[in-house]
């Protein structure tokens, strides 16, 4: 299934919006521009979420994303200092429609007579966002 499908709980962390998913999504399925991070949930099934993390295979609560990086530490963790503040649900769709986030399928490429990729602006900066 495709994470366009998928229905998110938009939440905020630290006051970064960030939509949240109870199951892993497949980061090559991830937008340009989103930041992916898993996250692990305290030991003995609390249901308290403790960090955001690149991977988790232990412990994983869910997964969310977003559009600004979160500072991980040395080794490689976020702490939630104040857990997750979950607000409404949200698709990704409507998630991108507030900023310059977009999918591969979204980006307006056409070729030209010269056989050369033109991308338009909104591309350009996308593309270079995500580098």
């Amino acid at each position: 299934m495709s994470i366009y499908q998928d229905l998110f709980e938009l939440a905020e962390i630290d006051d970064v919006e960030v939509l949240f998913i109870n199951h892993r999504i497949d980061r090559k399925a991830v937008p340009l521009g989103l930041y992916c991070y898993d996250v692990r949930e305290s030991e003995g099934f609390s249901g308290i979420p403790v960090t955001l993390e690149k991977f988790v295979a232990v412990n994983h609560w869910g997964t969310i994303l977003s559009k600004k990086p979160f500072p991980l530490d040395e080794n490689g963790c976020y702490p939630l200092k104040e857990g997750i503040n979950y607000l409404a649900t949200c698709t990704l769709e409507e998630f991108q429609q507030d900023s310059n986030v977009m999918s591969l399928e979204q980006l307006n490429m056409t070729f030209n007579s010269q056989k050369n990729w033109k991308f338009s602006y909104q591309a350009q900066i996308c593309l270079r966002f995500s580098n």
